[in-house]
């Protein structure tokens, strides 16, 4: 029924998506790419480093090609900027795992929050938002929240300091926005203990 290349920047991911799929695509194959470096480097300096960053990228795209893909996604919501560079060049459909999720945002409110556990992850978000929107006719906010010392407690398998954290920056964003977006797939763990319209990748 096909298979489905995933390329991640975050281990706990593999998990996340390994269940996701059980769940949702039934008797799709399903690979892993993990590559932690590249979002290390996306974190420290994404634009004198882009031409490699978007290299590298594409390089485990046409790894994943090689083993028989027939579609890849991109889960770190950081490196969705440098897909687009690299889909011409690519023989199989190379997807950014917010593209449907920001869609949706745009739809549902024009005051938008945006939380992200990684900075380098807020201004591709609220570009891309902004980029919709305007495409569609509609005039919006965005507020963009960072939440500080989250990500590396859920790197090193503390989810609770990590979900504690989100869940205190979603909830304060709730009075001011329509919808909150939550800009990471690493974020989708605290979804269940939030009731208010939230939306992740």
């Amino acid at each position: 029924m096909g298979n489905l290349a995933l390329i991640h920047t975050v281990p706990p991911l593999i998990e996340v998506f390994n269940k996701l799929c059980a769940d949702l695509l039934p008797g799709v194959q399903v690979m892993h790419i993990l590559d932690e470096p590249l979002l290390k480097i996306i974190r420290k300096n994404p634009d004198s480093k882009r031409e490699y960053l978007v290299q590298r990228l594409k390089d485990h795209v046409l790894a994943v090609e090689e083993t028989g893909a027939d579609v890849a996604l991109v889960t770190c919501s950081s490196a969705s900027p440098f897909v687009d560079d690299i889909r011409e060049e690519c023989s199989i459909p190379v997807l950014k795992i917010d593209d449907a999720m920001l869609a949706e945002a745009v739809r549902r409110g024009a005051r938008i929050g945006v939380v992200a556990t990684n900075r380098t992850t807020l201004d591709p978000t609220r570009q891309a938002l902004e980029r919709l929107a305007k495409s569609m006719g509609k005039d919006i906010e965005v507020i963009t929240v960072f939440v500080e010392d989250a990500l590396q407690p859920l790197i090193q398998g503390e989810g609770a300091v990590h979900d504690r954290k989100v869940k205190d920056a979603v909830k304060g964003l709730f009075t001011e926005v329509d919808v909150v977006v939550l800009a990471q797939a690493s974020m989708a763990r605290v979804l269940d203990i939030i009731k208010r319209p939230s939306l992740n990748t």
